[in-house]
């Protein structure tokens, strides 16, 4: 996402007060402070642009008629979910329970370093949402836009498909 980590504007804040202890004057030391606000609400505003564009993307992902497109979000939670599920409660039971009749194998395991690289990174999605949350930056309503209705296409496009050959080499 490039610059836009939400600290940035936290750190230009907090660097304030460091600025302000050096700088004697009370008009420059205002013009600086005016100046870093300026900052820190340019960096703020640059990464609420780079979030709704990202919601975009996601809405028009999600609303794509291609189970590919569409599902590969859910896909990645489910086998994570199945995964975590699978190494700390399903394996472990069924290990147990088999010793207990006797049986003395193991249960396959799975790498559990990747499987918790995939599902923190999941869950860090929801950390974000939680300092915004704490931020009192969290906007709980979500719109949803309109519907894209089909349009109807120019009249030169119109006549530009009538003029296509019946036997193009492409068809």
């Amino acid at each position: 996402m490039g610059l836009g980590i939400p600290i940035i504007s936290d750190l230009i804040r907090g660097a304030k007060d460091l600025i302000s202890e050096a700088i004697p004057d009370a008009d420059q030391k205002r013009q600086v402070n005016l100046e870093l606000d300026r900052l820190a609400d340019n960096a703020d505003q640059r990464l609420h642009e780079q979030l709704m564009g990202q919601i975009a993307v996601n809405q028009t992902e999600a609303q794509h008629r291609s189970l590919f497109v569409a599902g590969w979000r859910p896909f990645i939670g489910w086998v994570g979910g199945v995964g975590v599920g699978w190494t700390f409660v399903a394996s472990p039971l069924v290990e147990w329970l088999s010793r207990l009749g006797g049986w003395t194998g193991t249960m396959p395991e799975l790498d559990t370093a990747q499987l918790m690289t995939l599902v923190l990174s999941l869950l860090g999605v929801g950390a974000m949402r939680s300092y915004d949350k704490a931020k009192g930056t969290s906007n709980d309503v979500l719109t949803v836009p309109p519907p894209v209705r089909p349009t109807t296409p120019p009249p030169a496009l119109k006549q530009a498909v009538r003029e296509l050959p019946e036997e193009a080499p492409w068809a």
